[in-house]
């Protein structure tokens, strides 16, 4: 990361001088950091979830990463603002209540916020890994000092995010932005817009079956079925770009995610037919990048929630 502090939006300028732990919950690691105000990680540590064992020891691999984080850092929890947790969708924000997402089986329906809350002695604020990839991009990354930020997390699924003046649209039930299950071309645009879109493209060139991964590298070695299977993607990709530019009338929208590390291979073609129907006013004004935090986005946004000072808002 740039150790140099990027330019923090208004919003955030009055924040407390005090640090933030950030906890980046996925379903293979959990990732936990300190950063500051201005986004130095002044620690941070990396443990496996095990998300198939119970509920009690992947709490404890999470307590532990923060722990750890906090021991490198020189800091006790009780002396940051807060901690700050991104986990996979869906939640119930306003109970601090993972649901039901598919690689944390045994933490449905658990009560994450407060048992935090209880392990490390501060105050926890939860959000979806999505909404903490745009606020990190929004206040540390490539959209910092927009006054609107928007943008989608393209992996195994899609995800999407609205950052506006500096907060992070949730909407009134805790699903703003949720664009995955939105129609496209008879489907679910997540169908096409995720690695499986990716994959289903090469198969139905070759008949072969590969993760999106490979397919990136059969692409650069030449391959003209995987570059094909990309551009496709790009085209597809296109369409939520374009209505999130219209709707949200952005100075950046952002690309996250593991797929946006194929960016060489579909941001020509998704470009080219995205213009073709974003607002020629927005057009005229609007960004859309790659994030630029790389793998210490999740834990950043995370951080951010809690730097933010603001609880998701009852409807």
């Amino acid at each position: 990361m740039n150790p140099q502090e990027p330019e923090v939006h208004p919003a955030w300028r009055a924040a407390d001088a005090a640090p933030a732990v950030g906890i980046d919950l996925g379903g293979t690691k959990v990732h936990a950091g300190v950063v500051t105000p201005g986004g130095k990680l002044l620690g941070d540590a990396r443990l496996a979830t095990q998300a198939d064992r119970e509920a009690e020891a992947v709490l404890a691999n999470i307590v532990e990463a923060a722990t750890r984080a906090l021991e490198m850092a020189g800091l006790d929890a009780r002396e940051t603002c807060g901690i700050g947790l991104g986990s996979p969708a869906p939640l119930d924000l306003e109970a601090g209540v993972i649901l039901s997402p598919g690689n944390l089986p045994s933490l449905h329906g658990f009560p994450i916020v407060a048992r935090l809350r209880e392990a490390l002695g501060a105050r926890v604020v939860l959000n979806n890994d999505a909404n903490c990839f745009g606020l990190a991009e929004a206040r540390f990354g490539a959209g910092a000092g927009s006054r609107v930020c928007c943008g989608l997390t393209l992996g195994t699924g899609l995800g999407g995010f609205l950052v506006i003046e500096g907060e992070v649209y949730n909407g009134p039930h805790g699903a703003g932005m949720e664009v995955w299950c939105a129609p496209y071309m008879g489907e679910d645009v997540e169908e096409r817009v995720s690695g499986r879109g990716v994959s289903r493209n090469y198969h139905d060139l070759t008949g072969e079956q590969m993760e999106a991964q490979q397919i990136a590298e059969r692409a650069r070695s030449g391959d003209k079925n995987a570059s094909q299977a990309w551009r496709r993607f790009g085209r597809d990709l296109a369409a939520p770009v374009a209505y999130l530019c219209n709707v949200a009338d952005p100075d950046v929208c952002v690309m996250g995610g593991s797929m946006s590390k194929a960016w060489d291979l579909f941001h020509d073609v998704m470009m080219a037919e995205a213009t073709k129907h974003i607002n020629p006013v927005t057009l005229e004004a609007v960004r859309i990048v790659p994030g630029s935090l790389g793998q210490e986005a999740g834990v950043l946004g995370a951080a951010a929630l809690a730097l933010e000072g603001r609880l998701p808002r009852k409807p």
